[in-house]
């Protein structure tokens, strides 16, 4: 006969899983907005891309390269925001149809709820893993994504002050009224 104490803690478990379900699904959110705002920028800035990089003497093929790991990036996440399977604790109407003409006592119905608990946590924490792999791998490529395009500019830069290729300067300043 399973005790209020143990529902309770069997209880507490699940909505452990459940508190990592929803953090997991707010820091795929923040990938998901980080990647986009990313990959936009490099699609709709794509002719100043190619500008800069024939300026510098640079191969598209590192902005390509960097749109390609923000892509895998990408596809991990929806990966892992996808449709997940998880398990409910039971059916409250199919309960009710199983009691027949006589309910369970309390001791039978806590004894159902702890083996609900102990599979439906089990079940959901295996999908919250998976979705944190997926969510690790995706970090990492967008780690990478960074770490690429800060050393390509780290390079240009160093380039630039090498062969003494500056941006123009568009603006011009005048003072009048000045004296001599």
């Amino acid at each position: 006969m399973a005790s209020q104490a143990q529902h309770d803690s069997f209880k507490a478990v699940f909505d452990e899983e459940k508190e990592r379900y929803g953090q997991l699904e707010k820091r795929a959110n923040l990938y998901l907005t980080i990647i986009t705002f990313y990959l936009g920028a490099i699609v709709f800035k794509i002719d100043d891309l190619l500008k800069f990089a024939l300026k510098f003497n640079l191969s598209v093929f590192w902005f390509l390269a960097i749109g390609a790991i923000l892509g895998i990036a990408l596809l991990l996440v929806v990966r892992a925001i996808s449709i997940r399977e998880y398990e409910g604790l039971f059916s409250p109407k199919e309960e009710i149809k199983s009691y027949g003409t006589t309910p369970p006592s309390d001791s039978d119905f806590f004894d159902k709820r702890l083996a609900d608990f102990a599979v439906a946590t089990e079940r959901n924490a295996k999908q919250n893993n998976r979705v944190a792999r997926l969510l690790q791998f995706a970090a990492w490529f967008l780690f990478l994504a960074v770490l690429l395009q800060i050393i390509i500019f780290g390079v240009i830069f160093t380039h630039a002050k090498a062969t003494n290729v500056h941006p123009q300067v568009t603006e011009v300043c005048s003072f009048e009224g000045e004296s001599g």
